[in-house]
């Protein structure tokens, strides 16, 4: 049977659940936080070594560049979060929105 699964040309194109830009400032993120750590040489201050908590503000820079940009909105961090640490009661019933499904689509017959 032939898929006819439409395409969602609305969405962006996502890898591992992130726009593209995100996934490179991501790795590009890791990647220069690491290789910064393995070039510089010890800095001493107060007899701790900097090298890693520089390193560490650099990692997260692409995480957090993911989060502000999470839905392209200010209210998408606190969406987020409302969604894991808030209440949910689901009552069944009708869709609310049922224009979201397409309608003028052809359909191959189902047969059990």
């Amino acid at each position: 049977m032939e898929d006819i699964t439409p395409l969602n040309l609305e969405d962006q194109p996502k890898l591992f659940g992130l726009r593209y830009d995100q996934l490179i400032a991501l790795l590009l993120s890791l990647l220069v936080g690491t290789q910064l750590y393995s070039w510089m040489s010890p800095v001493h201050v107060c007899g701790q070594d900097l090298r890693l908590d520089l390193t560490i503000l650099i990692m997260l820079i692409g995480p957090v560049y993911c989060l502000f940009t999470l839905n392209n909105s200010t209210g998408a961090l606190e969406n987020a979060l409302n969604f894991f640490f808030s209440t949910h009661i689901y009552i069944p019933g009708p869709d609310p929105t049922p224009t979201r499904f397409l309608t003028d689509e052809t359909l191959v017959p189902f047969t059990e």
